[in-house]
């Protein structure tokens, strides 16, 4: 989400060293491509919709900050996790009756 942010178009060429857009290259005819300040706001602006999310998210369960989640692990619960998995973190699977 950040590379898209940033400008990326998912052309899959990061590892060739010759993104087109600029954003996984050292090449100078292909980093001019990149325009470092918009793409710093809109990642700047990715980063915080996600805070605004994680808060929207943590209100509706009560919880008034990411904080008081440290050391909370009865609270927090897996999704998509095998049960080995789940007793490794020492968390719960997510669910009814759960």
């Amino acid at each position: 989400a950040s590379l898209i942010a940033m400008g990326c178009r998912v052309c899959q060429k990061c590892y060739t060293g010759n993104c087109a857009w600029g954003i996984a290259t050292q090449k100078p005819e292909l980093v001019r491509r990149l325009n470092p300040e918009v793409g710093a706001d809109r990642l700047c602006n990715l980063l915080t919709a996600w805070g605004h999310e994680i808060q929207e998210v943590l209100g509706s369960l009560g919880i008034n900050a990411i904080e008081s989640l440290r050391g909370s692990r009865e609270r927090l619960r897996g999704v998509g996790l095998s049960q080995e998995t789940l007793d490794i973190l020492g968390i719960k699977h997510a669910g009814i009756g759960q």
